[in-house]
Order: structure tokens, then C-alpha cells, then sequence
């Protein structure tokens, strides 16, 4: 990384996979205000579906996640009936309206869940909400837990992408975030991944992981272009103790700094696409034919929580713990604590208890850097127009600064990333947000 854009590596910003971000969420909105918004629905306006699974059986002390290590599986089983009576509650609420274009199972550990609830969960969705052969169905694996009978039943039952939680190959890493996961065990997963037939596999890598150093990451990586799969999230490690008291059995002595971590997505980003994988926004890589690379090529990329994705729909409809719609402007987050879930909609009630309805300029905000950070390079004309005056003086300031260090260039109403300041794309998003000011909660721009 050039010398005079090191001062940004310790700038900490929202990952903008929402905008603005759960940190500005209050208890305002109400599973009243989504099931109006779901009423309004085009009828067969594209809706994408995510199911959210917290079960663990072991605690990995780097996760950020809304999950909880579970033991009794009687308690996993009265929260797969919660989820079917939720995914009935917006059936009543749609009445008729969207098709589901993707169902995408996320956690937690989705694997947690036995084949046949797994199956059942889609049954309903199936049944309430009318899921086609054509919808993508996506899961989120952890490899320690995946049988060969697993991924030949959910192959079956129509998922067609995988993803598996990889993080880092090196042992000394895994212990230092109690992770323990050898790499035959991830190549004997992938090898029965493709025998099942499933030509769309992800991995998930973290760096910034204590004891991990630039030798030992190129390692892994070099695995993990030799495993081959077909999508890799290169995600920077936050640590947030505070927020997630589990990071403190992590010891912050062990942990890369800033300057380390900035080489180790440098790294990531040279062997990558060395190895056939196209940058996809900033810290997604995907082979050439994938549909990720292509609905990046023909402007079509999305940010959502997921990171970078493909899917066609504005609309996410969301179940489970902590789970967050998005129907038209309007953010529903339901209720965190599994318990407290499951009560709620054992008496009926919408688990919805926070979100927040975005206003027009919020909107416009938005889009500039959703487009800033899924191609680049943003129009930031009419955000300069909404902007209160002294908004706009700060972000052609911030600008003007990134200017002059060479990370963007700035014409007219464009601005455009450096093709090698990529790392620093959510610093400049930060510029363009009016909700920038540090809070807590917040991750290492880079």
C-alpha cells in the first residue's frame, strides 16, 4: 500500500452491508409496519428469503454472529416450528403477492439442524410462499459438521450453492480462535461437495486472526486457490469485544496490526486473481463464469447482508432470531434472544422490535454507496443536493482529501476508486455517509 494512504488504515466504519446501518435501529418500527410494506408488493415482484439458523456446537471465540452453542436439540426443534409459523405469519401478510427468486440459510450453523428440518423449513416456504424449481437456494456449512449423507440429502431437496466457514488453514490460528479444522477435512468436504454435483462452492476466509502473519496466510490461501472452488469472501477479522464478549478469550497481543492486516487482503487479492478469480467490489473474488462475476460485469451486483451478492430482489424477507427484512425502505429486525423468539410467536405476535424506515435522503445516500461499493464508482450529484450544507462542505473536504492522495479520482459528479485503492473502499463510502461519526460497534475500514 502506497506510504501516504496508510493514515486510512485505522479509520473504523460500518460495513455498509445496510444503510444506515443496525446501529441506528430503535424500536419505531413494528411487524405492523412489514406486514403493511409486504402488502403493497408487486405481485410478482422477485423477493429473496433468508432463514436464520443460531445453532452451534462450539463456540469460536472470533465470531461476530448472532448464534449460541445449543445442546439440547428439543430446544433446536420448537425453533424450526417458530420459524415455520413465522414464514406463515408473512404468507398472511403477502397474500398472494412476490416469488421467492433465492432462499438463503445463514447463522449460526445451518448445519446444526437435521436434514429433515432443514427440509421441512423449505416445505413450508414451498407451501406458504410458492418456491419454484428456478429459485437459488443457498447454505451456509461448517465442515466439522457435514456428512456425506448431508450433502447428498441437501443437494436433493435443490440447494445448488454451498458455502463453507474455512477462516484459516493454519493450526496455531485455529487454536487461537477455537476452530480446530484440518484441511483434509475441508478437502474431503469439497470432493463430496462436487461429487453431489454442486458447481457453485464458496469459502469464507478471515484475516487480521491472532497469530497470523503474512507467511502463514499465503499458506492458506495457496490451499485454498488449490481446493478450487468457485467464490472466495475475503473478510477482515473485527474485534469487538465489547459488543461480543465471546473475542475475549482472544488475546489482543497475538492480533496483526493494521499495516499487517492491509498485506495479508493485498496478498488475498494478488494470489486470487492469479489464480483465475475476478475482484468482485472489495473483498469478494469469483471465477469467471460464476454468477457472481456476472451480475458484476452487467451492473447487476447487490450489498446486502450476505456481502456481495447476485440476487435480482429488493426484497428480503427474513425469519428467525435477530433477522432482518428489507421490504421498500423499511428495515424489521426481529427479536435477538432465541427464547424470547420462540415465545413470541408461540402467542401469535410479530417478533419484529426494532428497524428503521429510511427517508428520501437516507435512500439517495444509499445508493451512492452501494454503487460505490459494488462498482467503484459512484454519481454523488444528487447526494450533494439533499445534503444539508454543512453535510456537503464535509463531504467534498473528505473527498478532496482522498483526491489529493490519489484513492479516487473526482470528476464532475463522479467520483471512481484508484484500481489499487480498492482496500479503502468503505473508507471512502464513509466520506460520503452524514452518519460517519465513530460509534461504537464499528469495524477496521481495512
Amino acid at each position: 500500500m502506497k506510504a501516504e494512504w496508510r493514515k486510512y488504515l485505522d479509520a473504523r466504519t460500518p460495513r455498509y452491508t445496510s444503510y444506515p446501518s443496525a446501529l441506528h435501529f430503535d424500536s419505531s418500527v413494528s411487524g405492523g409496519d412489514l406486514a403493511q410494506k409486504c402488502a403493497e408488493i408487486d405481485l410478482y415482484a422477485p423477493i429473496s428469503l433468508y432463514v436464520h439458523v443460531p445453532f452451534c456446537r462450539q463456540l469460536c471465540w472470533y465470531c461476530g454472529c448472532s448464534m449460541r452453542v445449543e445442546n439440547y436439540y428439543s430446544r433446536a426443534l420448537d425453533y424450526v416450528d417458530a420459524l415455520i409459523r413465522e414464514i406463515a405469519m408473512h404468507a398472511a401478510a403477502l397474500n398472494g403477492r412476490g416469488r421467492p427468486a433465492s432462499v438463503h440459510f445463514g447463522g449460526g450453523t445451518p448445519n446444526y439442524l437435521k436434514c429433515e428440518d432443514v427440509e421441512r423449513i423449505l416445505s413450508a416456504i414451498e407451501a406458504q410462499l410458492g418456491l419454484t424449481d428456478s429459485a437459488h437456494l443457498s447454505i451456509e456449512l461448517d465442515p466439522r459438521m457435514l456428512r456425506r449423507e448431508d450433502i447428498d440429502r441437501f443437494a436433493a431437496i435443490g440447494f445448488n450453492r454451498f458455502s463453507l466457514g474455512v477462516q484459516d488453514f493454519d493450526p496455531a490460528v485455529q487454536e487461537a480462535i477455537n476452530r480446530l479444522q484440518g484441511f483434509d477435512l475441508v478437502e474431503a468436504c469439497v470432493g463430496e461437495i462436487r461429487a453431489a454435483g454442486i458447481d457453485d462452492l464458496s469459502f469464507d476466509i478471515l484475516y487480521g486472526l491472532p497469530r497470523q502473519t503474512l507467511t502463514s496466510f499465503g499458506d492458506t490461501l495457496d490451499k485454498v486457490t488449490a481446493l478450487g472452488p468457485d467464490r472466495v469472501s475475503v473478510f477482515g477479522y473485527a474485534h469487538l469485544p465489547a459488543a461480543f464478549p465471546r473475542q475475549r478469550l482472544i488475546e489482543e497481543s497475538t492480533l496483526p496490526g493494521a499495516e499487517a492486516r492491509a498485506g495479508m487482503a493485498e496478498l488475498a487479492d494478488r494470489k486470487l486473481r492469479a489464480a483465475g478469480f475476478r475482484r468482485i467490489g472489495f473483498d469478494h473474488y469469483a471465477k469467471p463464469g460464476n454468477s457472481l462475476t456476472r451480475a458484476a460485469s452487467s451492473g447487476r451486483l447487490k450489498r446486502n447482508f450476505q456481502g456481495f451478492a447476485d440476487d435480482p430482489s429488493p426484497t428480503i424477507i427474513a425469519v428467525g432470531a435477530s433477522a432482518i427484512s428489507f421490504v421498500d425502505g423499511l428495515y424489521a429486525q426481529n427479536e435477538k434472544n432465541v427464547g424470547a423468539y420462540v415465545e413470541r410467536i408461540r402467542r401469535g405476535e410479530s417478533p419484529v422490535v426494532r428497524g428503521l424506515a429510511r427517508t428520501r435522503r437516507e435512500s439517495v445516500v444509499a445508493a451512492a454507496i452501494s454503487d460505490l461499493l459494488c462498482g467503484m464508482a459512484a454519481d454523488i450529484g444528487e447526494l450533494l443536493r439533499v445534503a444539508a450544507p454543512a453535510e456537503a462542505l464535509r463531504i467534498c473536504a473528505a473527498l478532496d482529501r482522498f483526491e489529493a492522495d490519489g484513492v479516487i479520482v473526482w470528476q464532475g459528479d463522479r467520483v471512481s476508486l484508484a484500481d489499487d485503492a480498492f482496500l479503502l473502499a468503505r473508507a471512502v463510502a464513509a466520506a460520503l455517509d452524514p452518519y460517519a461519526a465513530p460509534m461504537g460497534g464499528m469495524a477496521p475500514a481495512v
